[in-house]
Order: structure tokens, then C-alpha cells, then sequence
């Protein structure tokens, strides 16, 4: 039986005219603007609108364009290099998807069912469970997968399995070499209104559980603490926000070292958020130097832990 795996994220625009019909499809998913349909249409029209110069700026500033599709297909790459080394590959088939850009989850489906694949295993590239991102991607491959005969799986989060937190861990040290300065260690990840939470989501619980993981390695000189970022609109997120954290921790003798926890691969909220915004607040603060920690981009340690999991060896 012919097996293909889907790695799926959320994409992002391929050049600025993709930029307005990439926030459109995220504002009109009834998962991102949890309101009644006739309400989320013309609110969803609103925040494009009001959003579109302000995005298409901070893109323009990370070169025009979000470089999530060549990562991903990148990694794409590395997963299919270790399938094909493996004595007996468990996949036939390895492709990607995205939920709100082209190559559309739907659109991998239908290539994947008329090549011939019967079981497809889904891996959402989220670390943790939030039902606005891991879910949006489960619930959208459940309703193409029905137009076919492909038998569905789609895998949990994963960030906390041990191998991913032993790579933060070199991605952490290798950051850290030759610092000699006391350093504050800050684990951000993307935040999600508070309402989510509220109701039962446990996204910040299993985002600390990593955190906490991760921490257990860090140099005993090392404080650390846990932010979200990318918050938007009146409604409160979850806390505590980043730009609060970077500030309670500032020290002229300190080195701000952020970890971005939710990103598989660099994009408008490592490169823009993190790279620009946060780097300006830390120093205005008065850090006395400050290191983003890596992603994972293309890794081929990264690519060989995931086709690990996927494929369920332990």
C-alpha cells in the first residue's frame, strides 16, 4: 500500500501581491475570527484592510517575500535524502502543504491521491497543540481527504519529544559560546488570545513544559523565563507579552538570548518580530548584547527526527 507523508504549515506570501490574499484566507478561517459567518466577512474585509500597508512593509524589509516555501522545501528535500537511506523507506511519497498559501492542503491531497497513495500521515509543523494552527491544518485535511479514499493520520505535536529538546539545547550552546556575561535565556513563543485558554485550550501549559525542558540544560549562570509574541487587535493574549519580558529582565551586564520556540523555519516573526523589534526594545532597554537562537531551517538533524516520528520508530 502506498504511503506518503504531508508536512503542512501555515505559509506565507511568495511576493508582495500575494500578501492581501494570504491575510484574507487567514482572517476568513472561522478558527482565527471565531465569530458568527456573517460578522467574520466583512471584519475579516476590515482587518486586511486596515493591516495590508503595514505587512507588506515588514515583508518588504525581509526581503519582499516570505522564505517559509524555500525552507520548507528544503526540509522537504532533507526528509526525502534519509527516507531514501533507509533500508526499507516507509514512505513513498513525501510533499508539503500549506494552510493559507499555495501549494493549499487540498491541492497536495488531490496530487498525492492520483499518484496512487492510500495512507497519508500528516505531520502539522507546530511544536504545540493550538487549535487555531494544528487544528485549523487537521480539520482542513479531514474535509479534502473525503473527496478521496486516502485513509488519514494525522500525527501529534511534538515538542517536547526528547530528540527535539536535545536540539535546542545545541542550537542554545552553540549561541552562548564565548559569552561572558551573565545571560537571561528568553523561550518566546506565539502567543493566542486569552479566550482560547479560557475555554480549555492548555497551549501555554505544553509551550512551558518545553521551556522548562530546554532550561534544564542552560548554564547555571543563566536565568530564564517564557514570552508570547505576535499579539494583535484589543483582546487580551497570553501573557506575559514580549515586550514586557524583555523589559523586566533588562541589565546593562545582562545578554538577552532569544529562543524561538513555535518556528520551524524563519519567517516574518523570527526575521521582522524577533531580529528587528525585539533586538530594538532589548538594546533601548539596555542589554548589553542580544543573540536570537537559530531555527531549525534545514537542519538535516531536524529532518531525520522528524521522519522518525512520522514514521513512529522510537
Amino acid at each position: 500500500m502506498k504511503r506518503a507523508l504531508l508536512i503542512v504549515n501555515m505559509g506565507g506570501p511568495s511576493s508582495l501581491d500575494e500578501v492581501k490574499p494570504y491575510l484574507k484566507s487567514i482572517f476568513d478561517d472561522p478558527l482565527i475570527l471565531t465569530v458568527p459567518n456573517f460578522i467574520r466577512m466583512p471584519l475579516s474585509r476590515l482587518i486586511v484592510k486596515r493591516r495590508l500597508e503595514k505587512v507588506k512593509s515588514r515583508y518588504t524589509l525581509i526581503g519582499g517575500k516570505s522564505p517559509l516555501l524555500g525552507w520548507t522545501q528544503k526540509l522537504v528535500a532533507g526528509l526525502k535524502d534519509h527516507s531514501n537511506n533507509s533500508s526499507e523507506p516507509y514512505f513513498s511519497e513525501i510533499s508539503y502543504a500549506f494552510r493559507y498559501s499555495a501549494p493549499l492542503i487540498s491541492e497536495s491531497l488531490q496530487m498525492l491521491s492520483e499518484r496512487g497513495v492510500k495512507e497519508l500521515t500528516l505531520l502539522p509543523m507546530f511544536p504545540h497543540y493550538a487549535k487555531a494552527m494544528s487544528g485549523s491544518i487537521a480539520i482542513e485535511a479531514e474535509r479534502a481527504v473525503q473527496k478521496s479514499d486516502i485513509k488519514l493520520k494525522v500525527l501529534p505535536a511534538w515538542g517536547i519529544v526528547d530528540e527535539v529538546i536535545s536540539l535546542q539545547n545545541r542550537y542554545i550552546a552553540d549561541a552562548m559560546t564565548g559569552i561572558n556575561s551573565e545571560t537571561h535565556v528568553l523561550f518566546v513563543a506565539h502567543g493566542i488570545p486569552q479566550r482560547s485558554v479560557d475555554r480549555g485550550e492548555d497551549y501555554p501549559i505544553r509551550v512551558a513544559d518545553t521551556a522548562r525542558a530546554i532550561s534544564n540544560s542552560l548554564p547555571d549562570t543563566s536565568s530564564w523565563s517564557l514570552a508570547f509574541q505576535s499579539r494583535f487587535g484589543p483582546v487580551k493574549w497570553t501573557e506575559p507579552y514580549i515586550e514586557e519580558e524583555i523589559t523586566r529582565h533588562a541589565s546593562h551586564d545582562k545578554t538577552l538570548v532569544m529562543v524561538p520556540l513555535s518556528f520551524v523555519a524563519d519567517c516574518l516573526e523570527t526575521l521582522y518580530d524577533l531580529d528587528s523589534v525585539a533586538t530594538d526594545l532589548a538594546i533601548k532597554a539596555g542589554y548589553k548584547r542580544v543573540i536570537r537562537v537559530r531555527t531549525y531551517n534545514d537542519d538535516p538533524e531536524f529532518a531525520k527526527i522528524m521522519l522518525k516520528i512520522a514514521s513512529g520508530s522510537k
